[in-house]
């Protein structure tokens, strides 16, 4: 029966033809051919060397009745083949051996960097080595070309399993951190949705009082800091608006804010229109902000609300912008008037910087997507 039970019908059957297959494969796989022990050669000696090692020098024209040192014969034989060209045309590395060399070492090639090496049982003074430490060079030097084959293999073989490894460090590699859903509290993001004071005044202005919340609520406004905070080092503050106390009466007019009271995240009082301030933010301001964020005193602003606030109030915040740019322009120009600039050169400043002014004038009536957050 053999060496095994048959269990069932389709066992048996994966069964005999594993069998098959491993026979199959046993019998076209080709048998590694053993390496050929190759023993030293017994030379015949004529003085200091072998007679091969003399008959080959004295046929290139050298005087053999003085010894010469294994490290001379090795550079004549490398100026040998230097001179007839005898290095192999595809490996660089391998010497092709021509009669004199053939009846030297006998073989057809021979590694450039091995003919040291090979020399070493030509010379009679070598005769005291280790006959089993000669026996392993010449297995060497008989192998080189396959030597270095199997090198080359097992290199390859290295490689394939570095690759190997590099791709399941990978399979096995934690996943990338998603997004935040978070925004970052930087200055490119507040600008977005900072409210100067004249920007709530013109907001007010409008008579809307939902329309008026829902712009103000959750923007950014810049308050002067609390005297008695002796932690706060700058002198404003940007504060979150959180909710509207006191809505605007409709069609209001009043330029100080109406009565408007302003309710802000950490903030212990409740501030007025008229308590906001008109200028651009600082960094050091938006850092104390990321700071008071990361102690958890003021919520974190997400990606979704903050693009919903720029949606609302892009409109309102370019074209005040818009209006502060050509007035500060205006007022550039008529200092420039005052100063005396128009005698020093040929034209006119006023109607050199008409065009511009026409140009920004137009920009207020078209709305711009906002930018992208970051």
């Amino acid at each position: 029966m053999g060496s095994f039970t048959w269990v069932g019908e389709y066992n048996a059957a994966v069964t005999a033809t594993a069998d098959v297959d491993a026979a199959a494969a046993a019998a076209a796989a080709p048998t590694r051919r053993s390496k050929r022990l190759h023993r030293p050669k017994k030379f015949e000696f004529l003085s200091w060397g072998s007679r091969p090692l003399i008959e080959f020098l004295e046929s290139i024209g050298k005087d053999t009745t003085k010894q010469i040192s294994q490290y001379d014969v090795a550079t004549i034989i490398t100026d040998y083949v230097n001179h007839r060209r005898l290095l192999h045309p595809t490996k660089r590395k391998r010497i092709v051996c021509d009669d004199g060399l053939h009846s030297l070492f006998g073989r057809k090639t021979i590694a450039r960097i091995k003919i040291y090496d090979l020399l070493q049982p030509h010379f009679a003074e070598n005769l005291e080595d280790d006959s089993d430490d000669s026996s392993d060079e010449s297995d060497d030097d008989g192998l080189d070309e396959e030597d270095e084959d199997k090198q080359r293999r097992q290199q390859q073989q290295q490689r394939k399993k570095q690759q190997k490894r590099r791709a399941a460090s990978a399979l096995h590699a934690p996943p990338p951190v998603p997004k935040s859903c978070y925004a970052a509290v930087i200055p490119e993001n507040l600008k977005l949705v900072y409210l100067r004071r004249s920007v709530v005044e013109a907001l007010l202005k409008q008579g809307e009082a939902q329309v008026f919340e829902d712009k103000v609520v959750g923007s950014f406004v810049r308050t002067k800091s609390d005297p008695n905070d002796y932690l706060q080092k700058n002198s404003h503050q940007l504060m979150q608006v959180k909710a509207i106390l006191k809505k605007p009466e409709p069609n209001s007019e009043s330029s100080a804010g109406g009565g408007v009271l302003l309710q802000l995240h950490g903030a212990v009082r409740d501030f007025s229109v008229s308590m906001l301030s008109d200028d651009n933010f600082f960094p050091e301001e938006c850092e104390d902000l990321r700071e008071r964020v990361k102690g958890g005193l003021l919520k974190r602003p997400t990606v979704v609300e903050l693009q919903q606030k720029v949606q609302i109030l892009h409109l309102d915040v370019t074209k005040h912008w818009l209006v502060r740019e050509l007035q500060y322009l205006q007022n550039s120009i008529d200092r420039a008037n005052e100063k005396g600039l128009r005698r020093e050169y040929p034209f006119k400043l006023f109607t050199a910087y008409m065009p511009y002014l026409n140009m920004l004038s137009n920009l207020i009536c078209i709305e711009v997507l906002p930018s992208q957050l970051l």
